[in-house]
């Protein structure tokens, strides 16, 4: 039932967000490869072809898309358990039959689920404009490009889940979480300006991991996979901890 709950909750953006992110992936699409340029791929061999494709990948599924993922994990994550408290539900939710873990894991679930289904609906969309634009398919590898866009997003939804759980509204947990966002996304780059080090970021995790799917870069961002996967992890856990100390 709380499943069931979720997504009435959150199916107006779902609904939105499944409709805009494959229209402007398509969208984006067309700009990139040109109508006339298209034209003259088609009648090229196939070298040419999937280097196309994979320039395209990159820069609408590795930067745009995984760009528009972030920021509709974002939104989907404010309307999660910790809005519950501020419409005085939490009080009626979390006292029923069940441990509160239930209510995180599952809620979370269903969440990453949604932005699962939107982005796979996304690189698809992508994958047949290009296949459209071209008349090839060089490789069939682009669709895996929709694991590391999963994942990202399961790392935003995720921290925004537990901000609206400590601030316990969801419009303050999207306000903490688009700041938190934001210095994430702009500390790596001025580190990386000013002192040469690298920090880990997960846009960069989702652009690296798109261009190796689409073969730009040699080596697969393994460790970095396994880092996101447990960053990802972290914060429902972190969520169940608060919750589970929450006085309601």
């Amino acid at each position: 039932m709380y499943a069931w709950k979720c997504w009435r909750d959150s199916r107006g953006r779902v609904i939105t967000y499944l409709i805009a992110l494959p229209v402007i992936c398509v969208f984006f699409t067309y700009i990139n490869i040109g109508f006339n340029k298209n034209q003259a791929l088609a009648r090229t061999f196939a070298p040419d072809v999937a280097h196309a494709w994979a320039n395209n990948c990159a820069f609408v599924l590795g930067s745009c898309a995984s760009l528009f993922t972030l920021i509709w994990a974002l939104f989907l994550g404010a309307s999660s358990l910790g809005e519950e408290f501020k419409e005085k539900t939490a009080e009626f939710l979390l006292v029923r039959p069940r441990p509160r873990s239930y209510w995180v894991w599952m809620g979370w679930s269903v969440g990453v689920g949604e932005i699962s289904v939107t982005v796979f609906a996304a690189v698809a969309a992508t994958f047949g404009a290009l296949a459209c634009f071209t008349g090839h398919v060089p490789s069939w590898r682009p669709l895996a490009i929709a694991l590391p866009l999963a994942l990202g997003g399961a790392v935003i939804y995720g921290m925004t889940c537990f901000m609206t759980i400590v601030a316990r509204s969801g419009r303050e947990g999207l306000s903490y979480g688009l700041g938190i966002l934001v210095i994430h996304l702009v500390l790596p780059i001025a580190v990386s300006y000013y002192w040469k080090v690298d920090v880990p970021s997960v846009l960069g995790f989702m652009i690296g991991a798109s261009k190796w799917i689409v073969g730009i870069a040699r080596d697969f961002p393994f460790g970095s996979l396994v880092l996101w996967t447990a960053v990802a992890l972290v914060f429902p856990f972190a969520s169940q901890l608060l919750l589970q100390r929450a006085d309601v």
